[in-house]
């Protein structure tokens, strides 16, 4: 690139390059200007330097603006795309379909190289190790850094299926213990069941003793009716030890 000294003499030829697609630009020496007809800079005059920044300032402002002006992944793509169609304008027709596909395509290759730079590649650099490093031979640099991406992605490959084999395994014991919560929650039933059976039976059996205790004894001989209160008396005995366990803190646990 070639920069020609002064030769932007007139504030009507610095607008003019500006509103035919130029950008202004500023470094230690002043301004300059890109044109893209000539694919060149061109320093613009010092008596120019108070045009100059304001119509600088001026171009800063409306590509923030156009930057903060996009959402999402776009963001700041509507600034570069005007600049870009800008000069594109200079050399073929606007109106032709495939221009603005090819100019949209152009852009996503930026992001995506700017996106991979500014995200992966520190990342790697900083993985190299000193004899990785070779300044007379890039590519070999760049061969380490592919190795270290191949190792980085086997890695999260690897993470990736060994998370898949922990969700199916945690999923199957998952399984496993609603299948035991079911069979708990059946066998508490049957117990409630059983409980209420033995509660029933208790109350019944007692009331058939006391039924037999008073009942049958005047229906049998003197000398059997001693001998049936006897076994009567040591039946309710033994009743009265079930009572004692039914209503214990063990059988209640």
């Amino acid at each position: 690139m070639v920069l020609r000294a002064l030769a932007v003499q007139s504030v009507e030829e610095l607008r003019a390059r500006l509103e035919a697609g130029a950008r202004i630009a500023r470094d230690r020496w002043g301004f300059k200007v890109w044109d893209p007809r000539t694919n060149r800079w061109e320093r613009v005059s010092v008596k120019l330097n108070e045009v100059a920044a304001g119509l600088y300032a001026q171009q800063r402002r409306a590509s923030r603006a156009a930057a903060e002006g996009a959402e999402g992944e776009g963001k700041g793509i509507s600034g570069d795309y005007a600049y870009i169609m800008g000069l594109i304008r200079q050399k073929i027709d606007s109106r032709a379909p495939i221009l603005q596909k090819w100019a949209e395509d152009i852009l996503w290759w930026q992001h995506v190289l700017s996106d991979t730079t500014t995200k992966i590649l520190p990342d790697l650099l900083a993985r190299l190790r000193v004899e990785e490093i070779d300044l007379e031979h890039p590519e070999r640099t760049a061969e380490a850094l592919v190795r270290h991406y191949v190792e980085l992605r086997t890695a999260a490959q690897n993470a990736e299926a060994l998370r898949q084999k922990y969700e199916e395994e945690i999923r199957a014991r998952d399984e496993k213990i609603r299948a035991l919560e079911g069979r708990l929650k059946e066998a508490q039933e049957a117990c409630k069941d059983l409980e209420k059976f033995l509660d029933d039976f208790a109350a019944r059996t007692k009331r058939t003793i006391d039924f037999f205790s008073r009942q049958v004894p005047p229906y049998l001989p003197a000398e059997a009716r001693k001998t049936y209160r006897l076994l009567a008396s040591r039946v309710q005995d033994i009743w009265r030890g079930f009572e004692q366990w039914a209503s214990s803190p063990t059988r209640s646990s």
